[in-house]
């Protein structure tokens, strides 16, 4: 979890910017207390994107269009199922909060930080629907 301002360092913009995104929409975060909360994840995603300052080009936009109306991202349908496989194999360990073997025979920090992301993954989800049922 980052807080505005190191989520601000990590994308080489102002914390003013980036609750600016998050406002728009562009950058998802919880509020903690008065404080915006980042997932490290959702930061290193929007790293990934790598949007460029300024107004885009027009030939720029619109392949950006069509790559949404169209999907995005098209996968062949063998890759499209193991990451189905995938997405249910995690969905299934990591539902609940792994156990202390589980995080203690992990091979390195990494590996029992990603058990760690995908179990906050799945929190976050149930949290969200606990929110829209009324619960919370």
């Amino acid at each position: 979890m980052l807080s505005v301002k190191e989520a601000a360092r990590e994308l080489g913009v102002t914390p003013s910017r980036v609750r600016a995104l998050i406002k728009a929409g562009q950058l998802f975060a919880v509020k903690n207390g008065r404080e915006w909360v980042l997932r490290e994840e959702d930061v290193l995603a929007r790293l990934t994107e790598a949007p460029r300052a300024g107004r885009p080009r027009r030939a720029e936009a619109e392949s950006r269009a069509a790559q949404q109306q169209e999907g995005s991202v098209v996968f062949p349908a063998d890759q499209a199922a193991r990451a189905h496989d995938v997405y249910d194999e995690c969905r299934r360990m990591f539902g609940r909060l792994p156990s202390a073997e589980l995080m203690a025979a992990a091979r390195s920090k990494e590996e029992a930080s990603f058990y760690m992301a995908a179990f906050d993954f799945f929190l976050q989800q149930r949290q969200r629907e606990l929110v829209r049922e009324g619960v919370f």
